[in-house]
């Protein structure tokens, strides 16, 4: 039995190993983003990009991980939390971090003129729009069949990002808790957010430490 067991945590060990090489592989062979594909795939992102950040990260992953195959999953949901730590709109924060990620200074120029062109130019359009049709009943329809359509889409992001944090205990418990706080105890999302980076950096270093 005992031989059996180390048997398998061998071939847990070199299939994990395998995995790992082939990553390192792809990410030698892949050819870099070019300027023109990253402005082009964000422009298709901010063109479908109802409801704000909080609903683009579905389609972000789609065009980033799914097709363009530029980054991991793990890694984008690294890149939402950071782009929320930072002043500003999420979905512009989150484009500007793999923009650079991806191509560097123009990398995030490509990327952020992308998700932010065809909304300029739509919100322009339904300004004039709103003050021509103020009152019109099909208007007024449209929106309200949206904001419900909205909410479902943050209602999935929000059960993305805790179906990938609750795999660890410490994530688990991190999410029930800041649910409680926000929901329940009515704190601040600001002082969540800014206790969750002060908790992250004090769980390093305590971990540094350790090490030493």
């Amino acid at each position: 039995m005992f031989v059996s067991e180390t048997r398998g945590v061998r071939g847990r060990r070199e299939k994990a190993a395998q995995e790992l090489r082939a990553r390192r592989s792809m990410a030698t062979d892949a050819k870099p983003a070019r300027l023109t594909q990253i402005f082009v795939s964000f422009t298709k992102v901010g063109a479908v990009l109802f409801g704000g950040g909080y609903a683009m990260l579905p389609l972000l992953e789609r065009e980033v991980v799914n097709r363009r195959g530029w980054c991991r999953f793990d890694e984008m949901a690294e890149y939402y939390a950071m782009a929320q730590l930072v002043p500003g709109v999420v979905a512009i924060n989150t484009a500007m971090l793999i923009g650079h990620r991806l191509r560097g200074f123009w990398g995030t120029v490509a990327a952020t003129a992308g998700v932010v062109c065809v909304p300029f130019f739509v919100i322009l359009a339904y300004a004039v729009a709103v003050d021509r049709m103020a009152g019109n009943r099909y208007l007024a329809d449209a929106m309200a069949g949206l904001r419900p359509a909205v909410a479902g889409l943050m209602l999935g992001v929000a059960y993305t990002l805790f179906d990938r944090s609750r795999k660890t205990r410490l994530g688990l418990c991190v999410s029930l808790l800041v649910a409680a706080l926000v929901f329940g105890c009515g704190v601040s999302a600001v002082k969540v957010i800014f206790a969750g980076v002060a908790g992250g950096v004090l769980w390093h270093a305590v971990a540094v430490m350790q090490k030493r």
